[in-house]
């Protein structure tokens, strides 16, 4: 068989692993629509697994990265690893950065300008990748089948820096200037040892890249808070009303002085079969420790990102949707009929389990009572009786389907793409966002009525801007099988169950690899996002669907996502990503199908102070991995509790400690 061997690929291409306190990890999702349990005994993880450890500590989620080997034809001939007689060795090369602090200032899509920089007083003048006093690079790791211990990626940030001037309008902790128009000295301590990920072998030598701990810190004395200081500053939108850089290029997303261990780069794997054959994922390579040059259509990528706290519920656009939309050749159903079962219903169903970690989408809130999908909303759309309706494709149910597909929103453009709305890729200069060609009508009765690319309405609206965007919308892959659906030319098909990876066929499992690591994850609004920022719409960054393009530099891509990220994760605490980081959580009882909802950002911090719904910003670095998880509640049998066609959907496995006070001088 090695004769037939002609290359070797990494799968999956782009790679996902998620943060968390505990030292304990496991594995995330190979398979489509499988959600992974996180081992243990005693839980509510789909084998009777626990997210959290003994100690309550939430554990980290690694990715696994495989090598399949393919013939002349790209054909797949085997997965290789270690225990295969096919296989010598088998060595993983890895390379990430974090070069958020380095990087352009984010200010949002419409608004970046290469000119700002976080940390703009820091080695000025130079591009990100140059500023290496603000990037946390590792270096280049190695490990080899065999080996037992685990390669501990670390790095220092803010080196060589000892004094330095801040807005004196930013939040200092114990320190208010006199005069907050004038800039305040601080003095910076370099960051030194910090973890970015570790690098593991599972039992047969493929590659787990485990996550940092989800750490973040300032340097300065005095420290920069966490905070969005157009809330504090006077006129409400910040200096000269919204229009001083304070508001964004310092702002939550842009905080100055701060890092974080989340990490984004290359992975690549060299083999040398038994026969003393070296493949690698690199070109150039003739011995297992030649270097060579990155080949970015058989390397793979890792991106590493905050916890997901509904593993179950799925976003309505993904980054596997957005992979689709700008790479349609990869669309695995293109050309194929419509399926009710495989397009449409998971679009219903991720719809009706946003009920359970929104407010608006649950119903609960005073606009949109009676309005939701909650199970006994009138936007429950898995209730059986509606469910039948909507699965029928008669002429006589046309109207109903035509009344949906019209509340659906599209993003503008001949295709409804949302790259047709958007600037050139960064760093590009934009043109302006106030050209005719980006003009939209926003309307907030359509759906998903979530928050978009184009920012937050109401703070669109008190800075002055009319961006596009400011609402989600589909991507044009679903917009086209919704559009197929309304017209009735769809078949109803069954509802599949998702397939375990070691039940898949070998030819199927390098793209169930490749999707199933970016189905769980956002793929829009990107404000900057949660696991991938808005540059995942661009065919310029990447070489094919799911491969990094060969020019992208490690840590380059992941730099546009907030700094640190628990500024953003805080800040977007409404209406963005519930299905990540949900709005609110609920209890139920069985026995009279009622539910009652609390904030999901409740208790307590380091301080003894309450959560705040107005200023979370430091807390959220506190209270991360502590707060509480949205599972689906089981019945006695196993099988998940459904009301009115819903899952039901509970907060589960909360840190108890964020439910009380510490105790004083503790």
């Amino acid at each position: 068989m090695s004769q037939k061997i002609k290359s070797i690929r990494i799968h999956p291409g782009i790679g996902l692993a998620r943060m968390g306190n505990s030292d304990e990890f496991f594995i995330g999702p190979e398979a489509p629509g499988v959600v992974v349990d996180p081992g243990g005994s005693g839980g509510p993880g789909p084998d009777g697994g626990t997210y959290r450890d003994s100690k309550a500590r939430l554990k980290r989620q690694a990715q696994r990265y495989r090598v399949y080997a393919y013939d002349a034809d790209g054909k797949v001939v085997a997965e290789l690893t270690s225990d295969s007689e096919l296989v010598k060795s088998l060595r993983w090369r890895v390379h990430v950065r974090n070069m958020k602090a380095a990087n352009y200032a984010f200010q949002g899509a419409y608004l970046f300008d290469p000119d700002e920089l976080r940390n703009p007083s820091i080695q000025p003048g130079k591009k990100p990748i140059e500023r290496t006093q603000l990037i946390i690079d590792p270096g280049v790791h190695t490990i080899t089948s065999g080996q037992t211990e685990p390669v501990v990626m670390k790095g220092d940030v803010f080196t060589g820096i000892e004094k330095g001037k801040l807005p004196g309008a930013l939040r200092f902790e114990g320190f208010t200037p006199k005069d907050t128009s004038q800039e305040v000295e601080v003095t910076y301590t370099p960051a030194k040892g910090i973890e970015l990920g570790q690098l593991r072998l599972d039992a047969q030598s493929r590659l787990l890249f485990v996550p940092a701990p989800g750490k973040g810190d300032c340097v300065t004395t005095p420290k920069v808070m966490l905070s969005n200081p157009s809330e504090f500053v006077e006129p409400p939108n910040g200096p000269d009303n919204g229009k001083n850089p304070l508001t964004n290029q310092f702002a939550y997303f842009n905080v100055p002085g701060w890092w974080d261990d989340t990490c984004g780069g290359e992975i690549d794997a060299t083999v040398t079969l038994s026969d003393g054959t070296v493949l690698s994922t690199r070109d150039n390579v003739k011995t297992e420790t030649d270097d060579g040059t990155r080949n970015p259509n058989a390397g793979a990528w890792i991106i590493t990102a905050p916890p997901k706290y509904a593993p179950h519920m799925y976003h309505v656009v993904s980054i596997l949707d957005r992979v689709y939309e700008a790479f349609p050749e990869a669309y695995p159903n293109a050309g194929k009929k419509t399926n009710f079962y495989r397009d449409i219903y998971p679009i219903f169903a991720n719809a009706v389990h946003y009920g359970w970690v929104s407010a608006e989408a649950a119903g609960v809130s005073p606009d949109a009572k009676n309005k939701g999908h909650g199970p006994a909303q009138s936007g429950n759309l898995l209730n059986p009786g509606y469910l039948a309706l909507l699965s029928n494709p008669a002429e006589n149910m046309k109207p109903i389907r035509q009344t949906i597909y019209r509340l659906m929103r599209h993003a503008p453009g001949q295709r409804g793409r949302l790259v047709d709305s958007l600037m050139p890729p960064p760093p590009q200069r934009p043109t302006s966002w106030k050209n005719d060609e980006f003009k939209r009508a926003e309307v907030d009765t359509l759906m998903p009525k979530l928050w978009g690319t184009g920012g937050k309405p109401l703070q669109n609206k008190q800075l002055g801007n009319d961006l596009p965007d400011q609402f989600l919308s589909l991507t044009d892959w679903q917009l086209a099988h919704l559009k197929n659906w309304a017209e009735g030319d769809f078949e109803v098909g069954e509802m599949q169950k998702p397939v375990a990876f070691d039940k898949l066929p070998l030819n199927d499992q390098p793209h169930a690899l490749d999707s199933a690591a970016l189905q769980p994850t956002i793929g829009g609004g990107f404000h900057p996002g949660i696991e991938f920022p808005y540059l995942i719409i661009y065919r310029e960054f990447f070489a094919e669907a799911f491969r990094v393009g060969k020019d992208v530099e490690p840590g380059s891509l992941s730099a546009f996502m907030s700094s640190p990220w628990q500024g953003d994760f805080w800040s977007c605490n409404e209406a963005w990503w519930p299905t990540q980081r949900p709005d609110i959580v609920f209890e139920y009882d069985a026995n009279t199908k009622t539910r009652t909802y609390k904030e999901w950002f409740r208790g307590y911090d380091a301080d003894g102070e309450p959560l705040s719904s107005t200023d979370g910003y430091e807390q959220m670095a506190y209270a991360w991995p502590k707060l509480g998880m949205v599972l689906p509640l089981k019945t006695a049998d196993g099988d998940f509790l459904k009301d009115n066609g819903s899952v039901v959907f509970v907060e589960q496995e909360r840190d108890p400690s964020l439910n009380r006070p510490p105790a004083k001088g503790n």
